[in-house]
Order: structure tokens, then sequence, then C-alpha cells
């Protein structure tokens, strides 16, 4: 079996869910010796091949980035080339770029569409690459969700649901016995952490979150890290609410600080208020250290399917300070609930949404497909 992953770019290059998402079953099939190669727009304006184990990584030439899409006429070429090797292409969307290429050279090979997230900012890009997109559902032999949520709250996929299949995005996280060299959160170790990660961006809601601590005991703290346009809004939320010691916004940070405060932080926040936040990822990473969630609920999002309400945290409504704090102080002032919502946390992890679980999910849809 040979496989083409073909998506917006490959990590490191615009890093994001979906490009993460194309890493880990790349190298999960490459584990499992199965040769699986990965295609994607550079983020300058190069041609990189890169060998990785059995498999290659094609990054081409960006010629520009516009509407969140980077386009590439070298990609279109690299496809018409080698698409005919494959037994099958695993497109992930969204992204126009593979749409318009698929179309241009038309395949003969199986084609397995990744369904990551509807477009929902660009309304009138939308009305463009509908059409294209319609295709590509049509065309595709199977289309993966990743969460039953997202297929009831999406109207276009509702319109494929006999092709869909739910495969939660799963990973494997490797904790680390080392603490960080000049560890700038240990002056931490007596608080109730409050952590919460990833970009500074408008969906996030974290200006909800900043205003939860005014609800919070004086002892406990919450750390949004990340980088993003929305700091400097956030950082005026925090002073205008003289929170700035109940609220810190650390920037990026290393693999091991973040090991470090998943370890020591009493619950993982997630307050995100727009379906852009289709899934959260970072949350699988909260439950692989038995870390009880506190997310909201987003219509038609998965954010709530991976943090089930009263079992791995709480689940409270959108752009609600108030319930995020109550619910963050329910879990910290109970203590057999947060015992519970932590082992249940961890036995969620591991028996639903690991990298080999998901990767078993996915090569079983493949033998399917080849198999009709």
């Amino acid at each position: 079996m040979k496989i083409l992953q073909f998506g917006k770019a490959y990590p490191p290059a615009n890093l994001g869910g979906v490009e993460v998402v194309i890493q880990l079953l790349t190298e999960g099939l490459n584990d499992d010796n199965i040769v699986c190669d990965a295609l994607g727009v550079n983020d300058k304006a190069e041609y990189v091949e890169e060998e990785y184990k059995t498999g290659t990584i094609y990054r081409s030439k960006l010629m520009i980035k516009k509407f969140s899409t980077l386009f590439s006429f070298q990609v279109i070429k690299i496809l018409r080339k080698i698409q005919n090797d494959y037994d099958i292409l695993h497109i992930h969307s969204p992204d126009p770029m593979a749409a318009i290429a698929l179309l241009l050279t038309r395949p003969k090979v199986p084609i397995v569409l990744h369904w990551h997230s509807d477009i929902l900012r660009q309304k009138f890009f939308l009305f463009f690459y509908k059409p294209l997109l319609l295709w590509l559902m049509k065309k595709s032999s199977v289309i993966i969700a990743t969460s039953p949520n997202y297929i009831k709250g999406s109207k276009i996929l509702e319109q494929f649901k006999n092709k869909c299949q739910v495969v939660p995005i799963g990973i494997n996280v490797k904790q680390s016995n080392v603490e960080p060299e000049n560890n700038r959160f240990l002056s931490l170790n007596n608080k109730n952490i409050i952590f919460s990660l990833g970009r500074l961006a408008y969906y996030k809601g974290f200006e909800y979150l900043i205003k939860a601590a005014t609800f919070l005991p004086k002892d406990s703290i919450i750390v949004i890290a990340g980088e993003g346009e929305e700091r400097e809004k956030l950082e005026r939320i925090i002073k205008d609410n003289k929170l700035e010691h109940r609220v810190l916004l650390p920037g990026k940070i290393t693999d091991l600080e973040k090991d470090f405060l998943f370890k020591k932080s009493k619950i993982f926040a997630l307050s995100s208020i727009f379906k852009t936040e289709a899934y959260a990822i970072v949350q699988v990473e909260a439950l692989s250290y038995g870390l009880p969630i506190v997310s909201t609920k987003i219509p038609g999002s998965g954010v709530d399917w991976v943090n089930q309400d009263n079992i791995t945290g709480i689940t409270v409504p959108i752009k609600n300070s108030v319930e995020l704090g109550e619910a963050i102080n329910k879990i910290i002032n109970d203590e057999n609930l947060y015992t519970k919502f932590s082992k249940n946390a961890l036995s969620r992890y591991h028996s639903e949404l690991t990298r080999d679980i998901m990767i078993k999910k996915v090569l079983s849809i493949y033998n399917d497909v080849i198999e009709k």
C-alpha cells in the first residue's frame, strides 16, 4: 500500500491543527512500514524535497498567500507527475489549492477526503469555492470527520453523511522527566494553575477566560500560553481589570515548559467561542496528563465531544466568564469530583485518542476503499 497525504502544508510550514494531523498520519503510517508521502506548499518561494523513513515530503514553491490559502502552480505539476504512483490520495480540507490541483490533474486513484473544518470566515471566497468543494466531495470514496458532532453540525457534511466516517484525532504524548532550564514558572508551585494554550486568535475567547479570574480564589492563577494578533487586546483587558497578578501571558513556551505546566496545573481551560475551533487537539494533550478540562459548548463543533461534560470535565456556554469561573471553582473545591474527572480523562485518552488508535482506524478505511 502506498499513500499520499495532500494538504495545505507540512510542518513546520504554516503550522496549525490540520498540518499536525498530516504529520501524525505520515509518521504513524511510516512507523507501521507503510509507504506514505506528503505533498503541500512551502511557506516560502523555494521547492524542497525531503526523505522521511520510507516516504518523501514534497514542499512546492509558494507563489502567494491569499484567503488563508497557499497558492502554488508547482504543486499542480508535482501532483500530475506523482499521483498515479499511489493506491490512495488522502486530501485534507479545507484547502482550495489542493482541490484546484485535483480538478486540473484528474487522478484515477481513489480519494479519501479528511474534513477538518467548514470554511466560516471567508464567505465571499466560499461562494466561488463551493462548487469545486462539492465536486471533490462527490468524487471522494470516503469523507473522514473528526467527531460525530461535526457531521451533525455541518450543513455541507450532512449532504454526504452516508460517505462520512468518524476518526477522532489521536496523538502520542511523551512526558518528560526533565524540568525546563531557568524555569520561569517555578514561582507558581504554590498556586492552583489554570492552564490554557493556543494561538491568541479571535475565536479562542481568551477575554472571557481572563475575566473569569475575578471569580476565582486568590491562590488561583490563569496561564495562557501562546502568541497571536490578539495579544495587545488581551493585555489591555488584564490591565483594565487589575489582573496583572492573576493572569499570565508568557508568550511562546518550550516543549519542556508545556510539559511542566500540564503536570503542575489543576485544570486545563478552553474558552473558544466560534466553530473555527473544530476539535482542539490541545484538549487531547490535557487528557493524556489526567487533567480535568473546563471547555465551552460551541454549536456544531467537536470540542464538547472531546471533553465530555461531567465525565472528563465540565462544559459551559460560550462567552460566559461567570460560568467559566464557577466550573473551575467547582472542580478545584471538590476533591472527589477532581479525582473522578482525572481518572476518566486518562482512561478516555488511552482507550480512544492515541495516535495508534487513529492510525488503525485510518488503515481500516484505506483497506475498505482499495477492496471496493
